[in-house]
């Protein structure tokens, strides 16, 4: 018969070999629920991620329907005037017309670049709906290169945030002219304003940035991060640029619990642009550098 004290010392070995068991597939546990927790915020991601991709193609596609029906209806006028000049040189009596000769010419040539045209949207389009990377960004350009003058105008403003008449002109190889009545347009539609007799910039409703707080408060530092960017980017003036860094830091202070110095800097950040308006492209490269310095302290 064995000891009962060895016994006992065999069942207290045995439950001590269960708790450390049970500890260990708690662990295991912890751990799988943190790395399907890290999933779900990647899945959330990417799904927004492709909405907004979604929504992106979809503006692009009336974007080229628009533009593909000004060219045709350009074409379509173009070739009616080529013809009406046609019939009227055909009744004249037969002589050398120079002035018509180089109309003629020049309708040729119009009608080729308009055909070049369509044909560059129709290979963009085509790609887009294919889902060839980078296809959606291709688009965009081509959009900017052969569509009418003013969208080709008005999307070169929304780009470059103000430009002057001439330089507009020299950009997309125009007439004065002819940016000048597309301006005019433009602005009767309410998409673009004049800063000054010869400075064009977007409409106010462009201008105006909503500074997407409540989403701030859902995001991680570094995608905070990335929308204060943007934010910047796409602001007019230092107040809303202040508001927005003093928003984001608010939040970041409650989520980096280590980025002490990383606040304290941008608080001066704020502080500074409160009391005189910096170099925006300064202040990017700057917000970069504390989405690096903030994933390090993650």
């Amino acid at each position: 018969m064995s000891d009962p004290n060895e016994r006992l010392r065999e069942k207290t070995m045995q439950i001590t070999q269960l708790n450390q068991r049970l500890e260990s597939l708690q662990a295991q546990l912890s751990g799988a629920q943190r790395r399907a927790s890290q999933l779900h915020e990647q899945i959330q991601s990417m799904e927004k991620q492709m909405a907004e991709k979604d929504s992106e193609i979809e503006a692009l596609r009336a974007e080229l329907s628009r533009t593909k029906g000004a060219l045709d209806a350009v074409g379509r006028e173009v070739q009616g005037l080529r013809s009406k000049k046609t019939e009227d040189f055909a009744k004249q009596k037969p002589k050398v017309d120079d002035s018509l000769k180089e109309e003629l010419k020049k309708a040729d040539l119009t009608i080729v670049r308009l055909k070049d045209d369509i044909k560059q949207l129709s290979e963009a389009a085509t790609e887009v709906l294919l889902g060839k990377e980078g296809a959606t960004d291709t688009l965009a350009e081509v959009i900017k290169r052969v569509g009418d003058i003013q969208h080709r105008i008005f999307n070169l403003i929304l780009e470059r945030r103000q430009l002057k008449i001439d330089e507009i002109a020299s950009i997309l190889l125009i007439d004065r002219s002819q940016v000048i009545d597309a301006v005019d347009s433009l602005q009767a539609l309410s998409e673009l304003e004049m800063k000054d007799s010869n400075t064009v910039i977007p409409a106010k409703k462009y201008r105006e940035v909503a500074i997407p707080e409540d989403k701030w408060k859902n995001m991680q530092p570094p995608e905070i991060f990335d929308s204060l960017e943007e934010v910047v980017e796409k602001s007019e003036g230092k107040e809303t640029i202040v508001e927005a860094l003093e928003k984001a830091v608010d939040i970041l202070e409650q989520k980096l619990a280590r980025g002490g110095a990383l606040i304290f800097q941008m608080r001066r950040a704020a502080s500074d642009w409160k009391r005189q308006e910096g170099d925006i492209e300064s202040l990017r490269y700057t917000i970069r550098d504390w989405r690096s310095r903030a994933i390090s302290l993650s």
